[in-house]
């Protein structure tokens, strides 16, 4: 018997606009707006790239959800609030929302040198990006005989551009960083610490907090806002997140005392 005028009043759905607070709110990037995914349990969990803006950490930290109510709320924290939007700090133009703690891990592990692949786990990891919805196109093998081998490297040349029908804007990516442990000799760096990513294609280097974290502007996800745009950066965040949470789980990782 519903009539004009009659307020529904519904559950929380997957989709949803909510803005989401932690206190205290020290910059506009402390309140951002987040698309919902409804899951069991009392707990409010978000990926770690989106920690920094927040200054948050999972010790134990409380924050805020808001539920827009009218049409107009929704539509203005989706334009403006949106925390794809809001990738890039305007304190000084760099990236904020970037690639932290075990994806850096799984970035620098996956492309070093020594790391070959059979053909069966470059796909079996590829398929991890998301979910095994993504549609890949496998590469030329780097080594065909006597056994066909895939490198690390070009595991990350398929994260950012899956597949030859990804727009052409993905294809004009270039990336050129010295990490920490860069030696010389650029290319040629002993310690493979120069990264060099042309047009999609990680020709040397491993992976690192230069070239994947935060507060950078020759970073990758840096280019790919500018280059390409915001979805894409977040795209490739969301691979690399999925990617390493999985990889690191096959792989096993820890630290001694000596590490700490």
């Amino acid at each position: 018997k519903l009539k004009v005028g009659d307020i529904v009043e519904r559950h929380m759905c997957d989709g949803d606009i909510v803005m989401f607070n932690r206190q205290p709110s020290l910059h506009k990037m402390s309140i951002m707006a987040h698309r919902v995914r409804v899951m069991p349990w009392r707990t409010f969990r978000f990926n770690e790239c989106a920690c920094s803006p927040y200054n948050a950490d999972f010790d134990g930290d409380e924050m805020n959800l808001h539920l827009p109510q009218t049409e107009e709320a929704r539509v203005e924290a989706a334009e403006l609030m949106l925390i794809t939007k809001n990738l890039v700090t305007p304190r000084n133009g760099e990236v904020l929302v970037a690639a932290t703690q075990d994806f850096l891990t799984c970035a620098y592990l996956l492309t070093r040198q020594d790391n070959f692949l059979t053909r069966e786990d470059f796909m079996r990891i590829a398929s991890y990006f998301s979910d095994a919805k993504e549609h890949v196109h496998m590469p030329v093998p780097a080594i065909l005989k006597p056994h066909v081998l895939y490198t690390g490297k070009q595991l990350i040349k398929l994260m950012i551009r899956p597949a030859a029908s990804s727009k052409h804007k993905m294809t004009n990516i270039s990336v050129e960083s010295k990490e920490k442990f860069y030696t010389e000799d650029r290319y040629m760096c002993r310690m493979d610490g120069y990264v060099c990513i042309d047009k999609g294609e990680l020709m040397c280097g491993q992976l690192g907090k230069k070239t994947l974290g935060a507060e950078t502007k020759t970073g990758l996800f840096h280019v790919l806002i500018r280059d390409a745009n915001a979805e894409a950066a977040v795209r490739v965040m969301g691979r690399l997140a999925k990617l390493s949470a999985r990889y690191m789980g096959d792989r096993g990782f820890s630290i001694g005392i000596e590490d700490v």
